[in-house]
């Protein structure tokens, strides 16, 4: 009897399992959607089949389930017969093996399967491959393991990694994606999301602790959700994992049975009693276990289980593994094993594994002594979460003074200033006056500070330390000369560089110490942190773009410090950066956001948000909350006499910026900032002072020289927004004193100017000329497009921006009155001249923007930009050049609509060349591996002309090297309809792309 090769499989294993509760997960999928090959790896738990089954809704897909039979060729191929039966055209490779062809030849036609409708096969288990019965299988699944070669796309999903050689050169050639359990992981984010999508809504400490517990290995973070949601466990009550019975340990009773199950007796013993343990090394399994096998052992539960090298000859499990099997060992066994563990560690001059184990132990005495002695170091390396743990599992009658100071610093270095201020005041007097010191310095409160200062300076041996604090403290209030007579070092500071208007200095070393800092193992400086004061110079120097970068960059390594302080500040910079970069939407929502991140943190922390909101209320028009909000701020300020002046001197600008002067604020600004000696501060006060009513344009002159970039470009403090208000203000700077014309020259040239301008030719204003869409002229200062005192001068504006040469008077006034009378056509054009020049030059000298006579012309330059030159500079661009791109994408796609016969010819000239340089731009992006880039150029060029075939023809070639060939098909069938349309069909290599994918 013949047996039937539906016999040697099952349908079950070719069913997607059903997955609920999926969570989204975008860096996932970016990286499953990229991948041609994707080879995920990762123990049991990860969610690897979650993360697969959850991403395909909505695509065409075949998923089978191995096991181990599927090493034999026929069982393989009758899996892949039956995992193909939903797939378009998937019948043919079950009706070859009806014809008995070889599993071989089952693979290839499986993966020209694949290949035409764009399918992803996903092989679960994937470890039961490899060796030669299946070899010549999976190599037709890989497209016969040639690089570039056309085929389906795959995913195997396998406990340890799969021994494929047929992976090697697709692996090479760049086309296999490989993702592990770091990959699967959840970061604290993601654990956030299931915990609130089960009903839950965990502070950040319980957020921390829960990622922290479960390390984001996904099955656990299910688990204690489930059992926070079912009441069996409370986040801010977790026991700690090392620190006796853990809540969570009996939660994953069925991990522990998949671990352990399978292990033989020498293993499983090792494992349970090296739960004791953070890590495990064969020298502690001898020393301390009593396992003189130690290194095979462990090296035989490195493979494919909980337990992992940490290193070198270094394992480790996961912590929920540990306390599950540390559970199970008598208490007794436990401190016995703790005990001999401590002493080993002790030996080894490893201090942190000592105090772990001395405390499973109970020697709380000489944990107390490990703990004060070493203490100190360990937070300067950022290991607050150490400390607040380890003091947690100390009994508090054993805490000496010199631990609550402990716990004070740990407590300050995580912005919990009040809980921080509790400890210290059950320290020692000496150490109670540095706690609150330290305090006040890390949150710039100088007036908080004094007190704690002189109690210090009686009480330590060692002066030194005293003076620097008070030296800090000094720069801290703005009294620059007394801190650096104290403490010549602070010169070479970026905060004292700063704060002393050296700000080319401030931004140099500012750059060094962040380049020190990002990523280190540290503790966070709070307002001393190096990307968030060159986040802030950047602002004041008008680089918004690089202001931005490094405010982002400072509150990821918040995040990453876990400091509330640092969060929000970086928050507020990036509402300076934004600021600067004329967002203000997008720079009240940053100010906002760090008002919220600092209502449990401190109040000084709300002084800049606060400083950025009254700006731009200023700017808005409302002096009374400017007023309001710059109050607010300074009662937060507590001594911080730099501060102070930015705060008088932000709110100024923008009252100042929507017409009216506050003169008071400005007055306060130069006050303060000469108390300080800040030569940046009293610069800006000097350019908003002549900006506001011409006063003192010696001051201003000087300025202007020593920071030209505040005319030049758009800075925080800058005392115009408008690059034209600030050309103008140059030019009368230039003009009352002309020694500085030289050092002004290359602001000139910033703006845009050849040569120093005269005021004349500087209106104060520029002006936006439309012709893309529709024809419009916008004033900088105003909000809305202009209006029209005649139609024909609108007609007029889109004659002279389609001929940037000019056009002769009489071409022009037989343009837009053709047939007219003489008399009667020149007094109308004459009318509609006179119209064009009001709508451009109103409030600026005649000529400014319109050259009039036998020739008119428009005279653009840095205050009159017409966006159909621009169009015209990027369509002419070399292909290829950076940003072209983005720019094309950006152009509107058609020409306004006129009855003009120049504008008319513009409109198809344009029409034309935009989807041919976009074609161009796929085409290069293609050649450089960069598929993504041509299909955004060639859905765009399509988008404007969908009977484009060149487009279309890209699109196809992008889209069969991101391996999709059914989007290719798509393509083609919309092109076929849209050139019968026309009357006209593809051409043979088009058919041919959409056929074969050549």
């Amino acid at each position: 009897m013949t047996v039937s090769w539906r016999d040697l499989t099952s349908r079950r294993r070719a069913r997607v399992p059903a997955v609920r509760g999926v969570l989204a997960r975008p860096r996932l999928q970016a990286a499953l959607d990229a991948a041609r090959v994707l080879v995920l790896v990762a123990p049991a738990g990860y969610g690897k089949t979650t993360a697969l089954a959850g991403s395909m809704a909505g695509s065409t897909h075949a998923w089978l389930t191995l096991d181990a039979d599927d090493g034999d060729p026929q069982v393989l191929a009758a899996g892949l017969a039956l995992a193909a039966e939903g797939l378009p055209g998937g019948a043919a490779v079950a009706e070859l093996l009806d014809a008995g062809a070889s599993p071989r030849r089952v693979a290839a036609r499986l993966a020209d399967v694949l290949d035409a409708c764009g399918g992803l096969l996903v092989l679960d288990e994937a470890q039961h491959l490899g060796g030669a019965p299946v070899s010549d299988v999976l190599r037709e699944l890989l497209g016969g393991g040639l690089p570039g070669v056309n085929a389906g796309r795959l995913a195997l999903l396998a406990r340890v990694p799969p021994a494929l050689p047929e992976l090697a050169r697709l692996e090479a050639a760049g086309e296999v994606v490989r993702l592990g359990a770091a990959e699967l992981a959840f970061t604290r984010q993601e654990v956030g999301e299931l915990l609130r999508a089960a009903g839950l809504n965990p502070s950040g400490p319980e957020l921390r602790l829960a990622h922290v517990v479960t390390e984001g290995w996904p099955i656990a973070v299910r688990f204690l959700g489930q059992a926070v949601a079912q009441g069996r466990v409370r986040l801010a009550e977790m026991a700690d994992l090392d620190g006796g019975e853990a809540q969570l340990g009996t939660l994953f009773t069925y991990l522990a049975r998949e671990v352990l199950g399978p292990l033989e007796p020498a293993l499983r013993e090792l494992l349970t009693r090296g739960s004791v343990f953070e890590e495990l090394t064969p020298e502690l399994a001898r020393e301390v276990l009593g396992e003189p096998d130690g290194d095979r052992l462990l090296e035989a539960l490195s493979g494919g289980t909980f337990l992992t090298r940490a290193g070198e000859a270094v394992y480790r499990a996961h912590p929920l593994l540990r306390a599950h099997l540390r559970a199970g060992l008598p208490r007794d066994e436990v401190q016995r094993l703790a005990a001999r563990g401590a002493a080993y560690f002790e030996r080894m001059g490893r201090p942190r594994r000592a105090l772990e184990a001395h405390l499973l132990s109970g020697n709380v005495g000489r944990a107390a002594a490990l703990l004060s002695g070493h203490g100190t170091g360990w937070l300067a390396q950022g290991r607050t979460g150490l400390i607040e743990r380890s003091l947690g599992r100390l009994p508090r009658a054993a805490w000496t003074p010199e631990l609550h100071a402990l716990a004070g610093d740990a407590l300050r270095l995580s912005s919990r200033y009040a809980e921080a201020l509790g400890e210290y005041a059950r320290a020692t007097p000496l150490l109670r006056a540095l706690g609150q010191i330290q305090v006040a310095l890390d949150t710039v409160q100088p007036d908080a500070t004094w007190a704690a200062l002189e109690v210090a300076g009686t009480l330590a041996p060692d002066p030194a330390p005293v003076q620097r604090m008070r030296a800090e403290n000094l720069l801290n209030a703005g009294r620059l000369a007394e801190a650096l007579a104290l403490e010549p070092e602070l010169a070479r500071g970026a905060r004292f560089a700063l704060r002393s208007g050296a700000l080319e200095q401030a931004r140099a070393l500012a750059d060094a110490a962040a380049r020190g800092e990002a990523g280190g193992t540290r503790a966070a400086q709070n307002h001393r942190e190096g990307l968030l004061l060159a986040s802030f110079v950047a602002a004041l120097q008008g680089e918004a773009q690089a202001a931005a970068g490094y405010a982002h960059a400072g509150l990821a390594e918040g995040e990453r410090l876990e400091s509330p302080f640092v969060c929000g500040l970086a928050l507020a910079r990036l509402g300076h950066a934004r600021l600067t970069a004329g967002d203000t939407e997008g720079a009240a929502a940053a100010y906002e956001d760090a008002l919220a991140r600092a209502q449990d943190v401190a109040g000084r922390l709300r002084v800049e948000p606060l400083m950025g909101l009254a700006a731009l209320a200023g700017r808005a028009g409302d002096p009374a909350r400017a007023r309001t909000l710059k109050a607010e701020a300074l009662a937060q300020v507590n001594g911080d006499g730099y501060m102070t002046a930015l705060l008088h001197l932000a709110a100024a600008l923008g009252v100042q910026e929507a017409g009216d002067l506050d003169g008071p604020g400005l007055s306060a600004a130069f006050e303060a900032f000469h108390a300080c000696g800040d030569a940046f501060g009293l610069a800006c006060v000097a350019l908003a002072r002549f900006a506001a009513d011409g006063s003192d344009s010696q001051a201003a002159a000087q300025a202007a020289v020593r920071y030209p970039f505040l005319l030049a470009r758009h800075s925080l403090f800058s005392p115009l927004p408008h690059p034209s208000g600030r050309a103008r203000l140059l030019a009368r700077l230039a003009q009352l004193h002309p020694d500085v014309c030289a050092d002004l020259a290359p602001a000139a040239r910033e703006l845009g100017y050849a040569d120093m301008p005269h005021p004349d030719e500087t209106p104060g204003f520029g002006v936006q000329v439309s012709v893309l869409g529709r024809v419009a002229v916008t004033r900088s200062h105003e909000d809305r497009p202009r209006e029209w005192g005649r139609a024909r001068a609108r007609d007029l504006l889109a004659l002279l921006a389609v001929h940037p040469e000019g056009v002769a008077r009489e071409v022009a006034q037989e343009a837009l009155f053709p047939g007219a009378e003489p008399g009667v056509g020149e007094r109308n054009f004459r009318v509609t001249l006179h119209a064009l020049g009001q709508v451009l030059e109103e409030g600026a000298a005649s000529g400014t923007f319109l050259e009039r006579g036998e020739w008119l012309r428009l005279r653009c330059g840095p205050d009159l930009h017409v966006d159909l030159h621009a169009a015209r500079r990027v369509l002419d661009a070399p292909t290829g050049d950076p940003g072209r791109l983005e720019t094309l994408l950006a152009l509107p796609g058609r020409v306004a609509d006129s009855d003009l016969d120049a504008m008319q010819h513009e409109a198809r000239h344009h029409a034309t060349r935009l989807p041919e340089a976009l074609v161009a731009e796929a085409d290069c992006a293609l050649l450089a591996g960069q598929p993504l880039r041509a299909v955004r150029a060639a859905e765009r060029a399509l988008d404007l002309d969908p009977a484009h075939e060149p487009a279309a023809h890209a699109l196809m070639r992008a889209w069969h090297a991101r391996g999709n060939a059914a989007a290719a098909h798509r393509v083609y069938t919309r092109l076929q309809a849209d050139l019968a349309d026309l009357g006209l069909s593809p051409l043979p290599e088009t058919r041919a792309l959409a056929e074969n994918g050549r």
